[in-house]
């Protein structure tokens, strides 16, 4: 997850409208309890900014950090009250991003946190984050869509860790 603590969703992923602003919403505004933004994997710091120039087009994002994973994946974490990294830094999971806020084009404090694939699409930030927290026999079982008599047979193999760590890769 990206929060410290518990957190509610305000705004999901999908189509919404806002003061008769009819738009798809590329990402989930998360509302903490304790505010602390952390990394939810290991990767580098990017971008860590606030945007005021409304001719620029994130400056509805606010106070921001983009974080490029090893993967090929950049994650947002938008609207920050403050920003904890600097650009170039590696972060790994657990690291404190920011600090939740309201800045930018915002209704309140929350934190907009938006996933892009590696070709730069917006997808669904809760999909991404639930497919980084399965372990690496879920996501070669999934992958490759093995039966359980097929995983529990190579659970027996003498290095199975590893061997899900290389196919959970494909």
């Amino acid at each position: 997850m990206i929060y410290k603590g518990d957190y509610k969703i305000s705004s999901p992923y999908g189509p919404r409208n806002i003061n008769g602003d009819t738009r798809f919403h590329k990402g989930v505004d998360f509302v903490g309890t304790d505010k602390t933004i952390i990394a939810p994997c290991d990767g580098r710091i990017v971008s860590s900014t606030i945007i005021t120039d409304k001719n620029n087009l994130t400056w509805e994002w606010g106070n921001y950090v983009r974080l490029d994973t090893q993967d090929g994946h950049r994650l947002f974490f938008c609207h920050l009250a403050s920003r904890n990294v600097k650009v170039g830094q590696t972060v790994k999971k657990g690291d404190i991003i920011g600090i939740e806020g309201n800045t930018g084009y915002s209704f309140g404090s929350h934190c907009h946190f938006e996933v892009r694939a590696k070709d730069n699409i917006p997808i669904d930030p809760i999909k991404y984050l639930e497919s980084i927290n399965k372990t690496d026999r879920e996501k070669t079982q999934e992958y490759f869509g093995f039966d359980d008599n097929t995983m529990n047979y190579l659970d027996k193999h003498p290095y199975s860790k590893d061997l899900y760590r290389k196919l959970s890769k494909f």
